[in-house]
């Protein structure tokens, strides 16, 4: 099959190249090209013969390449989605004026191109015009067309029922507009029955008998008719016939679960389910519920395979995990856990990570890349991936102990190596140390050594090498994760992404019509320069997780002509990761959300560097919100068909303000101590308020945010927001669970509080926590004080100490222009030797490999070890447990009060 594909590429690059071919040449490879999904080869090669003389002067061939580019060029996933799908009515537009053709061809593409505009940007009215063009192929005749813009405009009428909701249209008029709507439909099925059934027995038209798309419209008639036992024997024909690719068998799959969701959905509203089929027939015995032996002929026509079943009627799960640093990667891991526990994991297609979301998003990958290469698809269970995240709550927190962020000046060969060099920095710096202090934990016979993104892709045990996780996922119980870790390019301003197979700016969410900046074009790796075929996981990473100002831009020079690109914190671009998903077609979405949300001020500063940070803080939040409203827009229209959105900020109500001397103050709301999720509201301030910094985290900080994670999401899924049944079993045992009860605690100097206190700190924790270090190091500065008194006092007296002080003009003019040399020194050689390092850059580097790692290295075996021993779980359950007996009733009753 891979030999095939690269010969059908080969042939279309030949000619691409200059090979002579006829347009009928070009078309029967169009064809052979679109059967293997090669849409982008297929584009180029009709826009090349669309120009030609036989085809301008040949209206039909005209036309025909119209169709096939059209086609082309809306499927083509390297074009700006809303650019491809516009473009594509344009050449149709070209071909065949859209406001009065009655080609059938021409009307199913408008159609389907305008459903493509919905799913894209959820707008209804894109949905209406795809019904007005597939009424229009319908009214053409049935026979004309074997069904094919019939059996749309029927499916396109459901949907719009199932879309028609109280809140925006009056409740009667909704059952008036909905139940002719449906009726409509079924009118449309039954005529479509009529019109092709009889069509299988003439000797004429016997093709259609193999044809797998003709066999496969009747069978979606009789479907939505809900004649099942019917439908049936048409399904299995189909699903019969050889060589029938795979895409196409999902394609009809999702199709006829999207069905039987919509009718299910019509059931419920009716209060009523659905009658069984008065007979039997078909290949498999009818059960009692009609919609039980729907169930059953759907995983009929799927090979009675379940997980494809469970797959079409769930749809593409993508999970999202938002930056923050290591308090995003902290939470983060609360929400896999209870997504573990309820047995999510497992269907998770995509996963699109950021900044502190990509650090551990990519440790999570490589875990789940072990688990699937090492057991078959039939032997996973729920509890390989409790274990999974079981390993990194214990293994990440680990790693994030030792304090990668003063580790980077903490070593006096890397400060000398960055001060030199001009392809190193502390960017890259920091993605070799997550490769050693947190991926090296993952037991997969790596180690220590560095890790290429292009050498992870995972092919899983049992599967065929050639195995594609976007073609091959939804045959699995398990499906393989997409890795996205997303960057932003200081050149364009655009999202950038890596994944195990390709780099680059991804085509969605470049809009042309507001954007005219340019786009670098995502290639696979070994289509990449050859210093690029090989990109180290860790450096990935550390661009997704280059926070402006505290690390340097990753450069990638010379991977686009005349261009250097360099990226920083994907949270610049899009802090939550949901792009990527919905580019990728998921339509659940799990959006872990621990980003740094805006506070608010009682009197914020009007420095000269705090207003435009403050406005820049402003601008982010309105960004965050932005997003949100697009997945709620998205939701409501139906094109996203689930959404659990959790953040750290959920359940704390906004206070109102009253002016000076209001006549009218606004009461206190009556809010519980208690979150929903059985947080105490304090806590959960504090929680939302931890610093959003790579340094170290203790483990009472490190739980405190997991279990905040894991009550959330537990909270937010037992209700039914993904369109699915969620069957979870009983709590696992998870370590940080322990601090569950702390979390709950009245009180505003509890242990835990107390720690939370200083954790918004990026320097000096230690000290505010401990009184006796505070105690111990003022007395010793104290007695500095006074020696150094003493000192001073002593050596004023002595004459050489005046004459050192007594600085002549000469002195003074040599000390300046001694500095102005050295400066131009130090900027000279820059320039000569071409290393691209700043004289301010070089300064740094002088003063951190000399002085610096010193000061860093005191902090890490000194101070930072008594930070981690101080916010021990066990050093506040005890202090906990040592509180005032009249605390211990509350922290019970609220426990009480949640049950």
């Amino acid at each position: 099959m891979k030999e095939y594909l690269n010969s059908v590429v080969d042939e279309a690059s030949q000619i691409l190249s200059g090979r002579a071919a006829s347009p009928d040449a070009v078309l029967a490879l169009v064809t052979r090209l679109h059967a293997e999904r090669q849409f982008g080869p297929a584009r180029k090669l009709l826009e090349r013969i669309s120009e030609e003389r036989a085809v301008v002067e040949d209206p039909k061939l005209r036309l025909r390449v119209a169709h096939k580019r059209a086609l082309s060029t809306y499927k083509d996933p390297d074009l700006p989605t809303e650019t491809r799908l516009e473009l594509a009515l344009t050449i149709l537009q070209a071909a065949d004026d859209l406001k009065s053709t009655t080609n059938q061809e021409t009307l199913g593409q408008a159609g389907a191109i305008h459903k493509r505009l919905w799913g894209h940007t959820g707008r209804e009215r894109h949905l209406e015009t795809s019904l007005g063009y597939y009424l229009r192929g319908l009214y053409q005749g049935v026979r004309n067309d074997y069904g094919y813009t019939a059996i749309n405009a029927a499916f396109i009428l459901d949907v719009l029922a199932d879309l028609e909701s109280p809140e925006s249209v009056p409740q009667n008029r909704q059952d008036d507009i909905a139940s002719e709507r449906r009726l409509k439909a079924k009118q449309i099925r039954a005529s479509i029955v009529e019109a092709l059934v009889p069509l299988t027995q003439e000797p004429q038209a016997s093709w259609l008998n193999e044809t797998w798309w003709f066999l496969v419209t009747i069978g979606e008639a009789y479907w939505g008719l809900e004649e099942y036992a019917r439908a049936e024997q048409w399904l299995l024909r189909a699903r019969q016939l050889p060589s029938v690719p795979d895409w196409e068998l999902e394609s009809a799959a999702r199709q006829l679960a999207n069905l039987f969701q919509i009718q299910e959905r019509s059931d419920t509203r009716a209060g009523q389910g659905a009658a069984a089929p008065a007979t039997a027939g078909g290949h498999v015995q009818q059960p009692t519920s009609s919609r039980e032996y729907a169930r059953t002929v759907l995983k009929s026509f799927l090979g009675d395979a379940d997980a494809a079943l469970s797959s079409a009627l769930r749809g593409k799960v993508g999970l999202a995990l938002s930056g923050g640093g290591f308090r995003a990667s902290l939470y983060h891991i609360g929400v896999l856990a209870k997504l573990a526990e309820l047995d999510l994991l497992r269907h998770v297609e995509y996963l699109s990570c950021v900044s502190g979301g990509s650090i551990l998003g990519a440790h999570y990958y490589l875990e789940v890349r072990r688990l699937l290469r090492s057991k078959a698809d039939a032997e996973i269970t729920r509890d390989d991936y409790i274990k999974i995240v079981q390993r990194m709550s214990r293994d990440f927190l680990k790693g994030v102990e030792r304090n990668v962020r003063t580790r980077i000046a903490a070593e006096w060969w890397t400060n000398i190596r960055m001060m030199f060099c001009s392809d190193y920095s502390r960017t890259q710096r920091a993605g070799e140390l997550y490769e050693s202090e947190i991926y090296s934990r993952v037991d997969d016979g790596e180690g220590r050594r560095p890790r290429w993104l292009n050498q992870l892709k995972i092919t899983p045990k049992g599967e065929l090498n050639d195995f594609n996780p976007k073609d091959h996922n939804w045959r699995r119980a398990n499906k393989v994760p997409i890795l996205v870790l997303n960057a932003t390019t200081l050149n364009t301003g655009h999202n950038w992404q890596f994944t195990a197979s390709w780099m680059g700016e991804p085509p969605a969410g470049t809009d042309s019509e507001v954007d005219a900046n340019s786009r670098l074009r995502r290639m696979y790796y070994w289509q990449a320069p050859r210093r690029y075929e090989n990109v180290r996981l860790g450096y990935a990473v550390a661009a997704s997780a280059c926070v402006p100002g505290l690390f340097e831009p990753l450069a990638l020079p010379n991977l686009y002509p005349g261009r250097v690109v360099r990226l920083v914190d994907g949270g610049v671009q899009d802090n939550q990761g949901t792009s990527a998903l919905l580019e990728q077609g998921c339509n659940v979405l799990l959006v872990s959300d621990a980003s740094g949300q805006m506070d608010d001020q009682d009197a914020p500063s009007g420095g000269i560097l705090s207003v435009p940070l403050r406005s820049n803080s402003i601008l982010q939040s309105r960004v965050r919100v932005s997003q949100f409203e697009e997945l709620e827009s998205r939701r409501r229209g139906g094109t996203l068909t689930g959404l659990m959105f959790i953040h750290l900020k959920k359940g704390l109500e906004p206070q109102p303000v009253d002016w000076t001397d209001c006549p009218d103050p606004t009461r206190s709301p009556l809010t519980t101590p208690l979150t929903s999720y059985g947080v105490q509201r304090a806590v959960q301030r504090k929680l939302a308020a931890v610093r959003t910094d790579l340094d170290s985290f203790s483990e009472a900080e490190a739980y405190a945010l997991m279990t905040d994670g894991y009550l959330m999401t537990e909270e937010a899924l037992e209700k039914t927001c993904l369109g699915f049944e969620v069957n979870g079993g009983p709590r696992a045992a998870w370590s940080f669970l322990q601090l569950e009860p702390l979390m709950r605690e009245r009180g505003e100097n509890t242990p835990l509080l107390r720690q939370l206190n200083v954790a918004n700190h990026l320097a000096f924790r230690v000290w505010l926590l401990m009184r006796k270090l505070q105690l111990i190091v003022g007395g010793l500065m104290l007695v500095l004080l006074i020696w150094l008194g003493y000192s001073l006092k002593v050596r004023w007296q002595q004459p050489l100490f005046k004459l050192s002080l007594s600085w002549t003009a000469r002195d003074l003019v040599f000390s300046i222009g001694s500095a102005v040399v050295v400066l131009a020194v130090l900027s000279g050689l820059s320039r000569f030797t071409k290393y691209r390092k700043t004289v301010q850059e070089i300064l740094i580097g002088l003063g951190m490999s000399t002085l610096g790692f010193v000061v860093a290295r005191i902090h890490l075996y000194i101070f930072d070890r008594l930070f981690l021993w101080q916010g021990r779980c066990r050093y506040l359950l005890d202090a906990a447990e040592a509180a005032p007996q009249d605390d211990k009733p509350s922290r019970t009753s609220d426990v009480t009060a949640m049950s």
